[in-house]
C-alpha cells in the first residue's frame, strides 16, 4: 500500500508541474472590451438596415395603394371628366379674351366646384392676358401670356 501512496504521490507532482493555469476570457465583446466600439457599430447597422427596409418596404405599399386607388374605373373617370372641364373653361376664357370686339371681355371670375377662384384680365397698355388662379388653401399660380404677338 505504501508503495501505491508513493506512486501516486510522484504521479500527481509531475502531472501538476506541467499543467497550467485556466485563463478565462469572455467571448461578447460588450463583456471583454476587445473589439467594443466595432460590435456597437455593427450591431447599429443592423438595426439601421432593417428599419429603413421596414420604411421603405411600407412606403412602396402606400404606393401601391395610392396608384391603386388612381386606376379605378370611378377615378379615372373623374380625372377625365375634371380635364374637360378644365378645356372647356381655357376654351370659354380664350374665347372671351380674344373674341371679337362684341364678344370680348377683359376681365372675368370663374369659381370651381371645389373652390378655386380662376380670375383674368387684360391690363391696358400691357398687351397681356394675366390668369391667376387661386386654390381653396391660399395658394395663388399666375400665368402672363402675350395677348398680341
Amino acid at each position: 500500500m505504501k508503495k501505491l501512496l508513493t506512486a501516486l504521490s510522484v504521479i500527481s507532482i509531475c502531472s501538476s508541474a506541467g499543467a497550467s493555469g485556466i485563463d478565462f476570457k469572455f467571448g461578447s465583446p460588450s463583456f471583454s472590451g476587445n473589439g467594443k466600439s466595432s460590435h456597437y457599430l455593427t450591431i447599429e447597422n443592423i438595426e439601421k438596415t432593417r428599419k429603413d427596409a421596414i420604411k421603405t418596404k411600407n412606403e412602396a405599399a402606400a404606393k401601391a395603394l395610392k396608384d391603386e386607388a388612381k386606376s379605378t374605373p370611378i377615378a379615372k373617370f373623374k380625372a377625365n371628366l375634371e380635364a374637360r372641364f378644365y378645356t372647356a373653361l381655357a376654351k370659354q376664357i380664350t374665347d372671351n379674351v380674344f373674341g371679337s370686339d362684341g364678344n370680348q371681355q377683359d376681365s372675368g371670375t370663374y369659381t370651381a366646384a371645389n373652390g378655386e377662384v380662376i380670375t383674368w384680365t387684360t391690363p391696358s397698355g400691357t398687351g397681356n392676358v394675366v390668369v391667376v388662379v387661386t386654390e381653396t388653401d391660399g395658394v395663388t399660380t399666375t400665368y402672363t401670356m402675350p395677348k398680341e404677338d
